[in-house]
């Protein structure tokens, strides 16, 4: 055989190669039902829902708080001075009092065997008093006549020191004389006109001028002491006086204050501090009253509805002025009325104690947490002073308890999701 020959021969026979191009079986068919399609779509509609529930989303955390409304300048619990019984209320439910109006009238009166006693206490007491007035007339006489008295001798004695002193003038007058005539006399002694005899009798009128001079004297010198002795006698007299005064003084002042006592005891009058409106009247005439019990509520004069929230310290670290506030009012169902609408105006710097807080403030919190807890309040004003009943704009009323939602924060869901994440970036970046 030639080489040109050989290289024309194929390797594999053309029947093997035919063979091998022919398909026994036919192409692979895959067959996809219906419903999983439908199911892929349904999926991904489902994860693009879920994914914009996440993102558009928002979840807002709130505080939920206890509380009742008040006035914004507070509203007066008007309790019973003293034990007693009611014997007039002198006003009735809603009335508009003015400031230092009487408005409840209570009896101390106990009675006894012997009739009342604080009308027995005040008769004693009045007579206590008659005789301290008496006494007091009586020292007022007695010092009338110990001065008369006494100016009468002190005026006798000044007319007689007078007479004395112009007594006294005239002896000096004579003496001088006596004393001219005696040198007169000694003068003529000496010219041998007269005797000694003579000269010896001008010297003994001159004497006895002189003796008579020096007795007047001595008297007018023992009145002085009398007259001192008397003028110091008058003002012991005054001032015994005065003193004695003083002491009736006390017990009068003293008697008076123990009738002032025994009437307040005997008629306890409770009256208003300032003008406002009464509520609240939880008495009637004849009823027995304990010291402090509660008679009636006092609001204040065009005061402005708030509310007063009392947050447990767990709750209070978020709230803040300014964050809206959801009010549910217990009179007024939130599930028929809605709910009203409020804002945070302040809340306190220290907590309030339970046993701080009035007993109707502490019933109407008692939800919110133990009678130990701490609260802080939180003060918060109304968008409306009002509800809308069934069309009708119904007044709130002071005293209403309320749950109310403090707002705290409102974030998306992907936020709150993802808040671990900023809160570990937010300190590696501090």
């Amino acid at each position: 055989m030639s080489t040109s020959s050989t290289d024309e021969v194929p390797l594999f026979r053309p029947e093997a190669l035919a063979a091998k191009g022919a398909q026994r079986f036919g192409s692979v068919l895959i067959h996809q039902p219906w419903g999983y399609s439908l199911a892929a779509i349904l999926a991904g509609v489902l994860v693009l829902l879920v994914v914009a529930f996440a993102f558009f989303g928002t979840y807002t955390r709130k505080a939920t708080i206890n509380g009742l409304l008040m006035p914004e300048r507070g509203m007066l619990r008007l309790t019973a001075p003293g034990p007693g019984i009611l014997s007039d209320v002198r006003v009735v439910e809603g009335r508009s009092v003015e400031a230092g109006e009487a408005l409840f009238i209570l009896s101390g009166e106990r009675l006894s065997a012997a009739g009342g006693t604080q009308k027995l206490i005040s008769q004693q007491l009045s007579q206590r008093l008659l005789l301290l007035e008496r006494n007091r007339s009586l020292a007022d006489e007695r010092l009338a006549v110990q001065l008369r008295m006494l100016d009468s001798r002190l005026a006798t004695i000044a007319s007689e020191l007078s007479q004395f002193s112009e007594e006294l003038r005239l002896l000096e007058r004579r003496g001088e004389l006596a004393n001219a005539h005696l040198g007169r006399q000694q003068e003529l002694v000496d010219a041998g006109f007269i005797s000694v005899a003579q000269l010896q009798q001008a010297e003994a009128e001159l004497l006895t001028l002189q003796g008579q001079q020096q007795s007047i004297q001595r008297a007018r010198a023992s009145l002085q002491r009398e007259r001192t002795e008397l003028m110091a006698q008058r003002q012991d007299v005054e001032l015994h006086h005065r003193s004695e005064m003083s002491e009736i003084d006390n017990g009068i002042a003293l008697i008076r204050q123990e009738q002032a006592e025994s009437d307040a005891r005997a008629e306890l009058v409770s009256v208003a501090p300032f003008a406002g409106t009464l509520t609240g009247l939880s008495v009637q005439p004849g009823q027995q009253v304990a010291a402090g019990a509660l008679l009636a509520s006092l609001i204040p004069q065009g005061a402005t509805l708030i509310a007063h929230l009392y947050a447990a310290p767990r709750q209070a670290g978020f709230i803040e002025p300014g964050q809206p506030v959801l009010m549910r009012y217990a009179a007024y169902p939130y599930q028929k009325f809605g709910m009203a609408r409020g804002r945070v105006v302040d809340v306190a710097k220290s907590p309030y104690a339970a046993q701080e807080l009035p007993a109707h403030i502490v019933s109407a919190i008692q939800g919110v947490g133990a009678p130990s807890e701490l609260f802080y309040r939180v003060t918060v004003a109304l968008d409306s002073p009002s509800m809308d009943v069934y069309g009708n704009a119904q007044l709130l009323q002071a005293g209403m308890l309320l749950e109310a939602d403090v707002v705290q924060d409102k974030r998306r869901l992907y936020e709150w999701a993802l808040e671990p994440l900023y809160s570990v970036t937010g300190k590696m970046q501090e």
